[in-house]
C-alpha cells in the first residue's frame, strides 16, 4: 500500500517538494509541517475515550493520519461523531475486506500516458501536481494511487506536457493530486506557465481542500500566479459540512473570487 508519507514532501524537484528550512517557510507551509500525524495525539487533543485508539492506530497503519491545526480547531472536543472528525479519524472498519471494493475505483491506472498525467475523458487531462495532501480524508479514493511513479521532475513533466501540446482537442487542464496546492508556489507557477503557453488550452481547473483546511494557503504569492494567468480559472473545493466554513475560509474564498477564480464545491 502506498501512503502519502512525509518523505514525499522532501523529494527535490517534485511538485509537492519543499526543502526550505522551517524558519523560512510561509505561514501555510509551517502549518502543513506541524499537522497532527499521530492518531494518539489526535484522540488526546479532542478528549476521546481510549476505546477509539485501537481502530485509530489500525487505520493509521493503512493510511496515515494528517490533520492541520486550523481544521482541528473547528471540531467539537469530546464528540467522536463530530462531522469533521469523522472525515479524518481512522476506524477499525478500514481493515475489513469488502466484496466489490477495489484499490482503483476510478480505473485511472489504465489512463496514464505519462508520469503525473491522467487522460481519461475527452477534451481534458488531469495532472498530479502534488503527491501530498494537507489533510488525509478517510474516504480518499486515491489512497492506493502509485504516487512514486507519478511525481515527475521538471524534465519528466516536459515529456508529459508534450501529450497536451500534440492534442488540440484538449481544452482543459485539471491540477489534482494529492492536493495541487500542497506544492510550492514556485513549482505551481512554473507548471501553469507551461500550460498557458499551449495555445489550445482554455481553462485551468484545480481540485483542492487546502483553502478549507489551511485558509492561510490563499496568500499573496498564490494569488499572483493564479490571478495573472490568461487561462479561465476554476477552483473546485471539497466541503462536506457547514461546520468546515469559518470566517477564515470565507475570507480565503473572497480573495480567490476577487482574483477572478470561479469557485465550485465538489
Amino acid at each position: 500500500m502506498i501512503t502519502r508519507s512525509s518523505a514525499l514532501l522532501q523529494r527535490p524537484e517534485t511538485p509537492g517538494a519543499d526543502v526550505t528550512p522551517l524558519t523560512l517557510q510561509s505561514a501555510w507551509q509551517n502549518q502543513l509541517s506541524r499537522a497532527i500525524r499521530d492518531p494518539r495525539e489526535l484522540c488526546r487533543r479532542l478528549g476521546l475515550d481510549d476505546t477509539w485508539l485501537p481502530g485509530a492506530e489500525g487505520g493509521h497503519a493503512l493510511f496515515e493520519v494528517r490533520v492541520p491545526e486550523a481544521f482541528l480547531a473547528r471540531m467539537r472536543p469530546g464528540d467522536p461523531h463530530d462531522p469533521l472528525l469523522r472525515q479524518v479519524l481512522p476506524l477499525s472498519a478500514e481493515g475489513e475486506s469488502v466484496p466489490g471494493y477495489v484499490a482503483d475505483p476510478l480505473e485511472e491506472a489504465a489512463h496514464t500516458p505519462g508520469p503525473g498525467l491522467i487522460h481519461k475523458y475527452a477534451g481534458r487531462v488531469l495532472l498530479i501536481a502534488s503527491p501530498a495532501c494537507a489533510v488525509n480524508c478517510r474516504y480518499c479514493f486515491r489512497r492506493h494511487f502509485p504516487y512514486d511513479a507519478n511525481s515527475p521532475s521538471r524534465a519528466q513533466w516536459e515529456g508529459s506536457l508534450d501529450t497536451l501540446r500534440s492534442d488540440p482537442s484538449i481544452r482543459e487542464a485539471i491540477l489534482s493530486g494529492g492536493d495541487p496546492l500542497a506544492a510550492s508556489d514556485r513549482q505551481l507557477a512554473w507548471l501553469v506557465e507551461r500550460l498557458e503557453a499551449i495555445p489550445h488550452l482554455e481553462r485551468l481547473r484545480l481540485h483542492t481542500r487546502l483553502p478549507v483546511v489551511i485558509p492561510d494557503r490563499v496568500d499573496d504569492v498564490l494569488l499572483d500566479w493564479l490571478g495573472n494567468t490568461r487561462l479561465q480559472k476554476v477552483m473546485v473545493l471539497h466541503i462536506n459540512h457547514a461546520q468546515e466554513i469559518d470566517q477564515a475560509v470565507v475570507e480565503a474564498c473572497a480573495r480567490l473570487k476577487a482574483a477572478g477564480v470561479t469557485l465550485l464545491n465538489q
